[in-house]
């Protein structure tokens, strides 16, 4: 399962470089926000190697702590089929950390991002522009994959 997750994560992530979502505004219906014991980071992947020593796909990175976000910071993740008509998974971030997000991610425009759940980073891209409310991650295979991935995170 868990390189199952890997791989989706690393398909959705390496088609959109950590895109900003739909508006955080747009009706979801029920949150669904990780659940208890799931730790999800978006974290800033350090150049000098100063941070976390982690390995991905062999590759030795070092993230920075602390991340840009993590679980407490997301109030709801599900699947969605983006503007392409792709399965894919949405990502909306709780009001009071809007602003440290797009900060956070504005300062890495053009750098490496790392998403990581459970102290495995899943996916490393660059980051294409500031967002802080939402992000998208598009590009999964299918419905059944983004509701597997949704299921792992939030429980539901």
């Amino acid at each position: 399962m868990r390189a199952a997750l890997a791989l989706l994560l690393a398909a959705a992530l390496g088609l959109t470089a950590c895109m900003p979502g739909a508006p955080a505004d747009a009706p979801v219906g029920r949150q669904q926000a990780p659940r208890p014991g799931v730790d999800v980071r978006l974290s800033a992947v350090d150049a000098e190697g100063k941070g976390t020593p982690v390995e991905w796909q062999g590759e030795a990175l070092a993230l920075r702590e602390p991340p840009i976000a993590g679980s407490a910071d997301i109030a709801d993740v599900r699947y969605v089929l983006d503007n392409g008509n792709q399965p894919g998974l949405q990502i909306r971030y709780r009001p009071e950390a809007h602003q440290r997000i797009h900060d956070g991610t504005a300062a890495l425009v053009g750098q490496r991002a790392a998403i990581s759940v459970d102290g495995r980073v899943l996916m490393v891209a660059t980051v294409a522009g500031p967002f802080g409310e939402s992000m998208l991650l598009s590009g999964l295979s299918s419905i059944a994959e983004a509701q597997a991935l949704e299921k792992h995170i939030t429980g539901r």
